[in-house]
């Protein structure tokens, strides 16, 4: 029930993002910063980095928000994401190319989650890896939005052309 709710807030925003009065470029722009930082595993970072990436580039800093709330539709399969971003990163920072060993439970100590030499053999392969994910989807958003955008504005011009017609009935003979 809250994960329906979540969702139907999140489409209701998505709507409000599809009518504002905003560049189509600037939304689907915005969308898609939102989404790449999204995947990116800087936890708490996220949303700031999407809005400072969105004001410089001139995107729609708001849409960008959106992405990063959207991105966490992917709430109950993140575990598996983290795990391909983490494979990726892996065989792509790994010389000769290999993946991952397998995980096993003895291989977590909570004592060393903070450590400094793990953050980098950890974080910097899913920081890759993200980044290898990210991109294509980024991209895949910001053509999606930005046909629906354009499809929304031709529309609205079309319905507007057509209240005018209408309008000016009573002046033709």
């Amino acid at each position: 029930m809250i994960l329906w709710r979540y969702i139907l807030e999140t489409v209701r925003k998505f709507h409000e993002l599809l009518d504002a009065k905003d560049a189509p470029h600037a939304v689907a722009g915005g969308t898609a910063i939102g989404i790449f930082f999204g995947f990116l595993p800087i936890f708490g970072l996220k949303t700031l980095s999407a809005m400072g990436a969105s004001w410089i580039t001139r995107c729609s800093v708001v849409a960008s928000v959106i992405g990063v709330s959207v991105h966490d539709l992917l709430l109950p399969i993140w575990p598996l994401i983290l795990r391909w971003q983490f494979q990726i990163g892996f065989w792509l920072l790994s010389h000769p190319h290999h993946f991952a060993p397998k995980l096993n439970r003895g291989d977590f100590k909570l004592s060393e989650i903070f450590q400094w030499d793990n953050f980098v053999d950890i974080g910097l392969p899913l920081v890759i890896g993200g980044t290898v994910l990210a991109i294509p989807i980024s991209v895949i958003f910001y053509l999606g939005v930005l046909a629906i955008m354009r499809f929304r504005q031709s529309r609205k011009a079309q319905r507007e052309s057509a209240n005018e017609v209408s309008d000016k009935a009573w002046e033709q003979p």
